[in-house]
């Protein structure tokens, strides 16, 4: 990948620039707000927080099991949250500080209209407290980043305080709730595929972050490793002529299960972990069909 040099910019800038080149990212800087909850809280005993994201997460899947809310909960808060690390990432070149105590987050209501159905559901806004990160200079636009002199040290920078950031929310779901670490981990793993993923196809370098997702979660010794997340390829051909190629698409491949199932729907995700993988490339064919003749 080329280095180019760049005209620093202000942190809070960068962070600007960021929220509104991303759809689907909600970053921001500043101070914590009384509305928000600094992600250390979610690991106390008792934590407001943490039980309201569960009662949500039970609103909006009626029946989700105890520990499908908290599969709910790693999973939703861990993609949030990576969303805005891959926009950093990706974009900028640069890793936050991910110290538990320099997050926030944040709900927000988020509206939606489609086929002539509309309604409202949370969301969550990241917000960093601090202004400490590292680059792989000088590829950054921040102009105070601390650089550092490789992308494979940028990387494992990364990984490690994803795993040091989780680690005590994972740890207090399972004492509290029981759901395994593993499985937990999974799902994280999974948030961190989706979200580089969906940041790398707006950025036009998403065979870059399929790459550096994989790097991330396919470490030997992490916990984020498993075999399972990772990506695969869809590809709709022409029912006339099967050598015609009308379009691909790549998709994040499950390692976790959220236990959707275990709700008053009983149904499985199109991407669930637990169903065949003949009936998961069906399904997703069907959705890459529908979204070609539309």
């Amino acid at each position: 990948m080329t280095i180019t040099t760049v005209t620093p910019a202000s942190f809070s800038d960068c962070i600007d620039a960021l929220s509104s080149r991303f759809e689907g990212l909600k970053l921001s800087y500043g101070t914590l707000p009384e509305h928000g909850c600094r992600f250390d809280k979610l690991t106390t005993e008792p934590s407001e927080w943490r039980t309201a994201l569960m009662r949500y997460e039970a609103a909006r899947c009626p029946g989700l099991d105890a520990k499908g809310q908290v599969a709910f909960l790693i999973g939703d808060t861990a993609y949030y949250l990576l969303t805005a690390v891959a926009a950093l990432y990706l974009g900028e070149g640069s890793v936050p500080s991910l110290a538990s105590d320099n997050l926030a987050l944040m709900e927000y209501e988020v509206h939606w209209e489609e086929n002539g159905e509309s309604g409202t559901y949370k969301s969550l806004e990241v917000r960093l407290l601090g202004t400490d990160c590292w680059a792989y200079a000088p590829r950054t636009l921040i102009s105070h980043a601390i650089p550092v002199s490789s992308q494979a040290d940028l990387r494992g920078l990364l990984r490690q305080q994803i795993e040091h950031l989780f680690q005590p929310l994972i740890d207090r779901l399972h004492q509290t709730h029981r759901l395994s670490k593993a499985a937990q981990w999974r799902l994280v793993a999974d948030a961190l595929a989706v979200a580089f993923l969906n940041i790398g196809r707006q950025s036009g370098v998403e065979e870059h972050a399929r790459e550096e997702a994989l790097a991330l979660i396919k470490q030997p010794g992490s916990p984020l490793f498993n075999r399972q997340t990772g990506f695969f390829e869809i590809t709709l051909k022409d029912k006339r002529s099967p050598e015609n190629v009308l379009a691909r698409q790549h998709f994040r491949a499950r390692g976790g299960c959220c236990r959707y199932y275990t709700s008053d729907a009983a149904t499985y995700c199109s991407t669930c972990v637990l169903l065949p993988k003949e009936e998961r490339d069906e399904r997703l064919g069907n959705y890459l069909e529908q979204q070609y003749n539309a």
